[in-house]
């Protein structure tokens, strides 16, 4: 499969980029609170799909204003962006803050979502098992937290002083205070309380940033019992640090 090609499509003026390869059903993937991993692990799934990642409003190249205020803001764009791609009906996959993303469209758009999948999600109120403190981290301690492979980030993290690199990284910084509401959403239990969508539900068991302990209260939440994967010893980048995962994507969106 060649390498995921970018679009710049125009969401009610805001200029957003999209990552996409493939053919067939469209399958959405929304990431999480930063891009600098890539996204070529997913290319697996455009053999058997029409992938799309949309760039979050403050990510890879999409303009930050106007700046979301809630996560609504970030769901209606998606619906937008998904107009605007001419694509009504998805199967949708998100990562961590994508995987709250993801939830709150089903959610708010239950007709356009056949299958969820959400991995590491955030949005949840889980005081016993408190999120990383990422903000107080160290860029070389936060990378060495997300995931037990280093070589993830191998040629994509510099060396040494690069301010255009820290700038991208300090857009998204500002992306992400205007929409994210603090350690979890207090909106989001009530929103998958409806949720009837068929959902899988993927944790890595050694995630240093949103700890699997957050799992029950996910599987408490949704109405319908989630299809569940753990992942031995696996961290954070459950998708680019374990292969499976992302089969495991492929199979349960074409059950």
């Amino acid at each position: 499969m060649d390498a995921l090609r970018i679009e710049r499509i125009d969401v009610d003026g805001r200029e957003t980029v999209v990552l996409t390869a493939g053919a067939g059903e469209p399958l959405v993937f929304l990431h999480g609170g930063g891009i600098v991993e890539g996204f070529s692990c997913f290319l697996p799934l455009a053999a058997r799909f029409r992938f799309i990642a949309p760039q979050t409003p403050g990510f890879g190249g999409t303009a930050l204003r106007p700046a979301l205020t809630g996560i609504d803001d970030l769901t209606e764009h998606n619906a937008r962006l998904l107009d605007a791609l001419g694509v009504q009906e998805i199967l949708l996959v998100g990562h961590s803050l994508g995987g709250w993303a993801a939830a709150s469209f089903a959610a708010a758009h239950p007709a356009r979502v056949r299958r969820l999948v959400v991995s590491a999600p955030y949005g949840l109120g889980v005081p016993e098992h408190p999120l990383a403190n990422v903000g107080a981290m160290a860029p070389a301690a936060l990378y060495a937290a997300l995931t037990n492979d280093p070589t993830v980030f191998e040629g994509l993290v510099p060396a040494g002083p690069d301010p255009e690199f820290d700038a991208a990284r300090a857009l998204e910084g500002t992306s992400m205070s205007g929409f994210v509401p603090g350690p979890f959403d207090p909106t989001l239990a009530g929103k998958l309380a409806g949720l009837q969508v068929p959902t899988m539900v993927q944790w890595g068991d050694d995630d240093r940033i949103v700890p699997v302990g957050h799992l029950p209260a996910w599987e408490a939440a949704l109405p319908r019992p989630p299809q569940v994967r753990v992942y031995r010893g696996v961290g954070h980048l459950l998708y680019h640090e374990h292969p499976p995962a992302v089969e495991d994507v492929a199979a349960f969106v074409t059950e």
